[in-house]
């Protein structure tokens, strides 16, 4: 799957970027494009943009219209981002693993693989 648009224009992409910059005061991303790469990659491994991912990976409960994390869409991510690691062909499946990590973590969802 093609992005729609460069990856840089998601929102969560610079959610991610956003965050990166508070935590380490540089814009990592440039630093280290490869980063941006391995989200790329994902997003075309699973089929979905960033946003996609992200919108998934939040619910609203019903009993008190809360935003929460879906339990269901996390287990499945993180099964994703194992299988991300291990594919045929990839050349630092644990480094990019770690940095699909990164940028759901920056999103607001700790995922532990």
């Amino acid at each position: 799957m093609a992005l729609d648009k460069p990856i840089r224009d998601y929102e969560a992409v610079r959610s991610w970027a956003d965050g990166l910059k508070k935590q380490w005061g540089d814009d990592i991303l440039v630093e280290e494009p490869e980063m941006l790469v391995a989200l790329e990659e994902f997003c075309a491994f699973v089929a979905e943009d960033p946003d996609a991912i992200i919108g998934k990976l939040f619910r609203i409960r019903k009993a008190d219209n809360e935003r929460v994390l879906s339990v269901k869409w996390r287990t499945h991510y993180a099964d994703k981002v194992k299988e991300f690691r291990v594919r045929p062909g990839a050349t630092d499946g644990m480094r990019q693993g770690t940095s699909v990590l990164s940028f759901m973590i920056h999103n607001g969802v700790l995922i532990q693989v």
